[in-house]
């Protein structure tokens, strides 16, 4: 019994911020629902390994990861293009609602023009706001290719935002 209070515990503490992970990995908001459940229920099953030598939501974080890989794998076999993701929460106001979507809207163009080793890379510093060590074991890669990821990334979104802007696309916030 205490093992199934655990993984609901985790559950109601971590599905928002699951649920906005897997957006921002790249898995389409129509599977979005499916993949947080996959997540948890391999949560569930692996529960026994969970050692507490970590944090539940950084152990989440890897198997979110994993999770969104193998679902955007499957995308790929399948051709299908991930529509865009909505917000998670409704703002309380229509201008809000409207700067809010158009700010979503331009985060997934960025990360959209980022390869997803990079794109992995970019949402756990960035967004996730894990620090690079914890990234390189979450990854099974060497620090410095964190390092070389974020880099990287980081300049292909600096590139992609000079583009909009260059083009007169609109690159966030409101003209006022």
């Amino acid at each position: 019994m205490a093992d199934r209070d655990w993984v609901v515990d985790a559950y109601r503490t971590y599905f928002r911020y699951v649920f906005a992970l897997l957006g921002r990995l790249g898995v389409p908001v129509a599977s979005i629902d499916d993949v947080v459940q996959e997540v948890f229920l391999v949560l569930h099953r692996r529960r026994d390994e969970f050692r507490n030598d970590s944090s539940v939501r950084t152990w989440l974080h890897g198997i979110a990861l994993h999770t969104a890989r193998r679902h955007r794998a499957r995308i790929r076999r399948a051709e299908q293009p991930p529509p865009d993701l909505p917000a998670p929460s409704a703002p309380r106001d229509p201008e809000s609602a409207a700067s809010a979507s158009q700010e979503l809207a331009l985060l997934d163009r960025l990360l959209d023009a980022l390869g997803d080793e990079q794109r992995e890379v970019f949402v756990l510093a960035e967004i996730a706001e894990l620090p690079a060590p914890e990234i390189a074991e979450l990854l099974g890669v060497k620090l410095n290719t964190v390092y070389s990821r974020l880099r990287l990334a980081r300049a292909r979104v600096r590139e992609t935002l000079d583009r909009m802007n260059d083009s007169g696309g609109r690159a966030g916030g409101t003209n006022g």
